[in-house]
């Protein structure tokens, strides 16, 4: 059994208990692979993001291309986020 430990999430930037995720579905591409570091949050959020985005799992170029889009969405809603903390910080 793997020991659950502590690392920065990729997506959100969190310390928290981290999972390795594969940016390619084991399923379709095997276990080797490109993997990163997700919190348990962005794991999950990613997974049910993929699966309403994913038209055809088994086309790398689509699997990576929503693993692409998935990431910018949040630099859009952290900056967002931060923007809305340093105004109400500064009010």
């Amino acid at each position: 059994m793997n020991e659950a430990k502590k690392g920065v999430c990729y997506k959100c930037g969190n310390l928290f208990y981290i999972h390795e995720h594969h940016i390619l579905p084991q399923a379709i591409f095997g276990k080797k692979g490109e993997t990163v570091k997700l919190c348990p949050n962005c794991h999950t959020h990613f997974h049910e993001y993929s699966k309403k985005e994913t038209t055809n799992p088994e086309d790398k170029k689509e699997a990576l291309l929503i693993w692409k889009k998935w990431l910018k969405t949040v630099a859009v809603v952290v900056s967002i986020w931060l923007l809305l903390v340093i105004l109400i910080w500064t009010w």
